[in-house]
């Protein structure tokens, strides 16, 4: 399994709403992600961190199609067929996860972060949700660094499968 350094870019550039652009260092992500995989073994966190990411955004999908009355094995069903979809090579469903580990690190981070949080503060009444979808953004971009995937589209194809098999 590959190594997590050299993965990351330093900094990402974010546009919000209003012309406001601004970047977000990564490098204390990066670094905490580093960390934590070290105590334990790497590719084991990596698979699991793989399936987290690739369950919670297409249980995000499901929830987001409003469909209701959806069991695991219809959502074992929906997962199959996006992840033939969408090539996601090797890919594993748990439906029951929600998050993972790269999404709570990011959040932790940007929450942290005094600056961006008076950003959006002053730019929005609705601040959380904005750090909500901001903590989604980055941590998608931080997946694709540490696996070479693209997994942008996994919520909008789960929906429309979603909507699809109900």
């Amino acid at each position: 399994c590959e190594p997590l350094c050299c993965l990351f870019p330093e900094r990402l550039q974010l546009s919000l709403s209003g012309g406001i652009t601004f970047s977000v260092d990564l490098k204390n992500i990066e670094e905490t992600l580093i960390a934590m995989a070290e105590k334990g073994n790497l590719c084991d966190w990596k698979e699991q961190e793989r399936k987290a990411a690739i369950s919670s955004r297409i249980n995000l999908g499901i929830a987001q199609a409003g469909v209701t009355a959806i069991d695991d094995a219809i959502k074992n069903k929906i997962a199959a067929k996006v992840i033939e979809n969408t090539n996601l090579k090797n890919a594993a469903f748990e439906p029951n996860y929600a998050q993972s580990s790269v999404t709570q690190i990011v959040y932790s981070c940007l929450f942290k972060n005094e600056i961006l949080m008076n950003m959006l503060e002053e730019s929005s009444s609705h601040g959380l949700l904005c750090l909500n979808e901001l903590t989604e953004y980055v941590a998608l971009q931080v997946h694709n660094s540490l696996f070479s995937e693209d997994l942008s589209s996994l919520v909008e194809t789960t929906k429309n499968e979603a909507h699809y098999q109900s």
